[in-house]
């Protein structure tokens, strides 16, 4: 392994604070990562060093500074957000530090840059993993995703972004315990930085999102990243970045052909997660770990599938139900029938598959070499299916499984599904992908002649099943982000008709939940299209619920912020309590003097924040702006923390101060 090293780092023995440099541990675009030594306790730590190199340089051999003016405004910028992650990481260990995130002891800005103070952690990154050829199976891949992914949860619950996921920012430490470190680029949201000179983002681990800013960030932005490192740690290789999937098609799905070690549900959470569309991926870490533990699919089942989703498809096998068999064929129960395709009929599909549409040329490719081998068509328990017949007709065939399957039906079906959701008003991309479904079914059913009666009835149900269940997806997505924006809002609200409607608004979503259920445990095609036409139905009973809350979330977010900055005030009042006490006499001891200026210092910020929260309550008084209240108890509860950590200053310096005057007075 090469070590790490950089021409503009720090020497070895050069000392900041209270630390020795040791060695560079890492490099990166924002800056040089340093193992440390405890001058005093001899304790190990890692500093980050704020150094943007392609726009900074080092003078005498320890300040940093720009390289030019023009790199002044997105170096000062970085300086400033370089600061903000390391408050945020200082925030995201309290009370306790998630073991699964680095933390950072402590901050200091010298030499015309900042330096973090981080535990030091001790292990292999995942990158050196790969190349030292490391295989993983799927058990040892969620032991290491899903602690990691968990603590990203915290860190998106407190409003953060890491924005930089990759193998080389997963340390795993000899215990198998994985640690994210780098949380770098997390300080600058889309749009920020104006400078050409720097990226913000690592090929292939970036979403599209990181590239086009029209695209919003969010939680999906590091579930892209996490699916793409999954990807190479069961591959081996790294995908193509995300603009080359976007203009030269999706490629396979990971899914789409089976994994040694490796579950199916497992391969499509993992291609859940690469959706280009971000609006296509799990918008939460719990709700992609949720697709790890679905129903798997049995091995018949994928015969039957036409192309391999991004999104989970449903969760039944196609069923067909088969024509009454003749008085001599035998019956068998219980089990899948492997029916073979005569050969007049195969060649009539050969026929059929050359006038195919180009969006069906795989379908019916693969529909017409199941012909010439035999098709598996899964079959419920208790039904029964004829055996196979040496040298009937195509047409014969045709003619007798007419009366038990209705193309035309499911088509009319589909088209109705269309309509509604026209009619409810729901988004034109959700729409156009029902039309598109829409257009495939009366496609195929145009196909009976060609194609026959068992691939199409297969055909068909399997493209019902996927439209349905494509419908009932997004709209459990979008019911359990607003019923999140409910719980969140109104969950505690102490006002009767607030929680009334919030109670409403569960039972709406129970009741949509229980409708959704429905599309996955449909037994064919026109089942599930019944079920997500009902789901649509339920949904718009609980939109209806979450309209009637909305006028609720003023209120209640203006509550929660009296509640704040009353707590943010009282602690800015000890803090100037603490420091009410008299001024050190002349001979005063110098530790005296040092502690009552601490506490005068730290008395007046918290006056000082004293008063922005004031500010703060009178601008948003009567606002029913909810973005703005939210800024508002976001910036409460910064100034909470602020002033959690000045009145623990005060405490100890008040302490040191006492023990100064009686060691004077003796």
């Amino acid at each position: 392994m090469n070590t790490p090293y950089h021409s503009k780092a720090l020497p070895q023995g050069t000392i900041l604070r209270e630390w020795r440099l040791e060695e560079v541990l890492g490099v990166g675009g924002f800056g040089i990562v340093y193992r440390g030594k405890g001058v005093y306790f001899e304790e190990l730590v890692a500093i980050k060093e704020y150094f943007p190199g392609a726009i900074s340089d080092r003078q005498d051999g320890t300040t940093v500074t720009p390289t030019d003016s023009s790199s002044e405004e997105i170096y000062d910028l970085g300086l400033k957000k370089f600061v903000e992650e390391a408050k945020v990481l200082w925030n995201l260990s309290k009370p306790t530090r998630h073991p699964n995130i680095v933390s950072v002891r402590s901050l200091f800005e010298i030499h015309g840059t900042a330096y973090m103070v981080m535990d030091f952690e001790k292990g292999v990154s995942l990158s050196q993993m790969l190349r030292e050829g490391r295989r993983f199976d799927e058990a040892s891949l969620l032991d290491l995703i899903r602690p990691i992914a968990e603590g990203l949860d915290r860190a998106h619950r407190g409003g953060v972004l890491h924005r930089d996921i990759k193998p080389a920012n997963i340390l795993v430490d000899e215990a198998g315990r994985p640690v994210l470190i780098d949380f770098g680029s997390a300080r600058f949201d889309s749009g920020q930085a104006t400078s050409t000179k720097v990226t913000f983002y690592t090929p292939p681990y970036a979403a599209i999102e990181q590239y086009v800013k029209t695209y919003p960030q969010g939680p999906w932005t590091d579930i892209y990243a996490l699916g793409v490192t999954l990807y190479q740690c069961v591959t081996g290789e790294k995908p193509p970045e995300v603009l080359e999937r976007l203009h030269g098609g999706l490629g396979e799905a990971l899914s789409a052909q089976e994994r040694p070690g490796f579950s199916r549900a497992f391969t499509r959470a993992i291609d859940a997660a690469m959706a280009i569309r971000p609006a296509e991926r799990p918008q939460s870490i719990p709700e992609w770990l949720k697709l790890f533990d679905a129903p798997d699919f049995a091995e018949e089942d994928e015969a039957t599938r036409i192309g391999a989703p991004l999104q989970p498809p449903p969760e039944p096998p196609t069923q067909v139900r088969p024509p009454s068999p003749p008085a001599a064929a035998a019956a068998v129960p219980d089990q899948s029938a492997v029916v073979a395709a005569p050969p007049g009929e195969a060649d009539a599909q050969v026929a059929g598959a050359r006038r195919t549409p180009p969006w069906m040329i795989a379908a019916g490719a693969a529909l017409v070499v199941a012909l010439g081998v035999g098709a598996v068509v899964v079959m419920r328990p208790g039904h029964q299916t004829p055996a196979a017949s040496s040298a009937p007709s195509a047409p014969a065939a045709a003619a007798s499984a007419a009366p038990q399957f209705a193309p035309q039906a499911l088509v009319q079906g589909a088209d109705a599904l269309v309509a509604d959701a026209q009619r409810m008003g729901r988004p034109a991309a959700e729409t156009a992908a029902l039309v598109s479904s829409k257009g495939k079914l009366s496609a195929l059913a145009a196909q009976v002649g060609s194609l026959g009666s068992a691939p199409l009835a297969a055909a068909m149900n399997q493209e019902a099943q996927s439209m349905s269940h494509g419908e009932a997806v997004v709209l459990d997505r979008v019911a359990a982000g607003q019923w999140r924006e409910v719980d969140r809002t109104l969950g505690k609200a102490p006002a009767a008709d607030a929680s009334a409607a919030a109670s409403r608004v569960r039972q709406a979503k129970t009741d949509l939940d229980a409708a959704i259920a429905t599309v996955s445990q449909a037994a064919d095609g026109a089942q599930a299209i019944d079920g997500a036409r009902h789901a649509l139905t339920m949904f718009a009973a609980f939109s209806g619920a979450y309209g009637a809350a909305t006028p609720f979330f003023a209120p209640a977010k203006r509550a929660e912020l009296a509640t704040a900055t009353a707590a943010a005030r009282a602690t800015s009042s000890q803090v100037i309590a603490l420091a009410s006490g008299p001024k050190p006499w002349l001979f005063a001891s110098q530790g005296r003097k040092q502690a009552y200026q601490s506490l005068q210092a730290n008395a007046a910020r918290a006056r000082a924040q004293a008063a922005q929260l004031d500010q703060l309550s009178q601008s948003t008084a009567s606002t029913t702006d909810l973005r703005r209240l939210d800024a508002a108890l976001a910036q409460a509860a910064s100034a909470k923390r602020d002033l959690a950590g000045l009145y623990a200053s005060s405490r100890a310096a008040a302490a040191a101060g006492t023990g100064g005057a009686t060691s004077t007075s003796r």
